[in-house]
């Protein structure tokens, strides 16, 4: 029998897959940057499905594997949600679906890779099927901007963050609806593994402090594209 090892965070496997994933989500869409639209487009359905299939499994995987609760089974995480949105932007080209998935990735998904909430590491099946999935997403992502072109302006900013609030109201009610073992988001405890969330005050007041943060997080996203925009305006 295999003896999984627990996960070390920044530890040599956890930096070695980091380095991994970035490669693919930057390497493969410059290979494709210069094909045609049909191909270019063919190679993002491709992804949508990979994203489509992990999102429609992974939670059986775990209910199985690792005995999730079915409450725990929806998949509303953030990172669940960016995953659908750009999935089905790849098959009706939505901008704003696009712009979600932009934030929701690159802010949830990346921090997400940084801190995992895994307990144990590689040869885990719990330690790839967590990378795997939130690679994904960025692959996703970087693909419709570095291929396809695709990118967020500073109005598409304001309204994700309207969208997030609206979303992030429906998904704290869901916790309580569906019960104690629901906590999507993480707005009823923190996550298990080590995260940001451990500097907070104890939920639910670490809401006051999360909702500015993601906001703040957003237009730091934006951020390099508004300096790149400003001094193109400006020649």
């Amino acid at each position: 029998m295999v003896e999984f090892k627990p996960f070390v965070i920044f530890g040599t496997e956890h930096l070695i897959t980091l380095a991994i994933i970035l490669l693919s989500f930057i390497g493969l869409p410059l290979i494709f940057k210069q094909r045609d639209e049909k191909l270019k487009w063919g190679v993002g359905v491709g992804i949508a499905c990979l994203i489509v299939v992990h999102e429609l499994t992974n939670n059986l995987y775990y209910n199985f594997t690792l005995g999730l609760k079915w409450q725990e089974m929806f998949p509303l995480h953030m990172c669940d949600l960016s995953a659908f949105a750009i999935a089905i932007y790849f098959f009706n080209k939505n901008r704003l679906l696009f712009n979600c998935a932009f934030f929701w990735g690159i802010g949830g998904a990346t921090m997400a890779l940084l801190t995992p909430d895994v307990e144990l590491g590689p040869p885990s099946s719990e330690y790839w099927q967590f990378f795997y999935g939130h690679g994904l997403v960025l692959l996703g992502v970087f693909y419709a901007a570095i291929a396809l072109g695709e990118r967020p302006y500073l109005k598409d900013v304001h309204k994700v963050i309207g969208v997030t609030l609206i979303i992030l109201v429906g998904i704290y009610i869901a916790n309580f609806v569906l019960g104690e073992d629901a906590n999507f988001w993480y707005l009823k405890k923190r996550p298990d593994g080590a995260s940001l969330l451990d500097l907070f005050p104890d939920p639910p007041f670490h809401i006051v402090v999360t909702i500015p943060l993601a906001v703040a997080i957003f237009y730091l996203i934006y951020l390099p594209l508004g300096i790149k925009d400003y001094f193109s305006n400006k020649q």
